[in-house]
This record gives structure tokens, sequence and C-alpha cells, in this order.
């Protein structure tokens, strides 16, 4: 199984999105990291989750981030570079406005640094403002027309329907998996998941969608006995914020590894 790193996070403590944090995760041994891209005021396209931070950067012109004390964050150029730099890990980059010219200007970028093979554009089935779902899966099909070989990542709301998510955003990966906060929405989601995972048979869904060639994760888990759970479902891997504790299950023989 697979060890995704959610924000180049090797700590559910870190913030994330840092280089610090992206090369920490590199060398802990991840497949794969997964982070942020979003525009800002003047269109710069930056390595930031919107609303993360007060003030909030995609607010703001990228000479005042600059000039600010949030001067470490990345710009999308600075954060490929970087990848260029990390031999063989895969990365998901997380689009997190709906905005199709971020998806232009994102995947333009990724193809002048050669790197579509290893990044997978990602974005939200549909777009939930009251959740905090920010991306649709509509920004996936503009990615595909801009460059048909491009890898993308569709997040699914529900595990009810897998096949037919396939067919209509014919994606190179799909994930899933329910709530994490507040806590109350952890539990209804949880509690959801599971029953429509049981009664849609959400093992024999990812049998099928593996079989089209299509790539499984179960994300955003930290507690080892949900990445059992997903592992028994027969995922290709977990996105986490806590990998090394993962890590430390498979090196225990609880979880296969890849």
């Amino acid at each position: 199984m697979e060890i995704w790193s959610h924000r180049g996070r090797t700590s559910s403590d870190e913030l994330g999105n840092s280089f610090r944090n992206f090369m920490t995760a590199y060398y802990s041994g991840v497949a794969g990291i997964e982070t942020d891209i979003s525009l800002t005021a003047d269109k710069k396209i930056i390595i930031y989750h919107p609303g993360s931070t007060r003030p909030d950067l995609a607010l703001m012109n990228w000479r005042d981030i600059k000039n600010s004390i949030f001067n470490n964050v990345a710009d999308l150029n600075a954060f490929l570079n970087l990848l260029s730099g990390l031999s063989g890990i895969k990365c998901c980059l997380d689009i997190k406005q709906n905005s199709e010219e971020l998806v232009e200007e994102a995947v333009k970028s990724v193809l002048r640094k050669k790197l579509k093979d290893r990044i997978y554009f990602t974005a939200f089935q549909k777009k939930i403002s009251r959740l905090g779902i920010e991306s649709d899966g509509q920004l996936l099909l503009l990615t595909k027309e801009i460059c048909p070989t491009a890898k993308t990542h569709l997040i699914a709301i529900w595990p009810s329907n897998l096949l037919e998510l396939a067919e209509k955003y014919n994606p190179d990966m799909i994930s899933f998996g329910w709530l994490q906060e507040p806590r109350l929405n952890k539990l209804v989601s949880k509690t959801l998941f599971k029953i429509i995972a049981k009664k849609t048979n959400l093992a024999e869904q990812i049998k099928e969608i593996k079989n089209r060639g299509i790539k499984t994760l179960a994300g955003i888990f930290n507690d080892p006995k949900d990445v059992l759970y997903f592992s028994d479902l027969g995922v290709d891997g977990i996105m986490t914020d806590s990998p090394l504790v993962l890590m430390d299950l498979m090196k225990n023989k609880k979880i296969p590894f890849v």
C-alpha cells in the first residue's frame, strides 16, 4: 500500500505546505505528497490553502505576501523546481479555488517543467461551500481538454457510484473517505460512509475500478484502525497527516507496503 503525505506533513502537528515539509516527507520514503494551489489577488499561483492564515493570502497581492511575515510561501514554479529534484516521488496538486484560470495556468506550468507523468491534478466531485469543499470535478474535465495525457485525481463525495464517476470524469485516481472535523461532522460522515460502503459493496467497486487501471486512495486518515479498514477494502494507498505512524504499522506487517 502506498502512503501519501497530506500537505507534505510527517506529523499532524505541522501546518504543512512548506519546502521543509516536502523534503522531510520525501526522505521519509512516502510514495507521494499532496499540496494545495490557489491564486493570489493578482493571479499568481501559490502553494497555499485559502483561509488557512490571517490575513488570507489568497486575497493579497504576491508582492505584499513576499514583504510580509509569510514570505516563505512558495509560488508554483518554485515548488515544481523542487519537485524536479525529488526523484520519483508523485504529487497531487489540489485545486483550492473553483477557477478555470487556475487550472489552465497550472497545467501549462507542469507541462513546461515536464512533470505531467508525476503530478495528479486534484479536485472534488462537487463543490459544497458549506462543507469547505472548494473545487468541482468539471475542472478535471478541463484539465483533460487542455492536455489529454495529464493525470487527474477525483475526490468522491460518497462511495456509492465509483464506476459512474469513472465514466464521467475519466480520472487516473479516485479517493474517498469521511470528514475529519469538526467532531460531529466526522461522527455523522463516518457512520453514513460505512452504511453506504456496505450497501453498495465498496470492496467490489474498488476492485472494478482498479481493473480499469484507476488508482484508489482513502484519505485523510491518521488512525491505524481507519487505515486497516481501508486496507481490507483493497485500496492502493492512504493519504495521511501521519505517514511515519503508518509506516511503522507496515514495518510490523499490519498492512502491506508499496
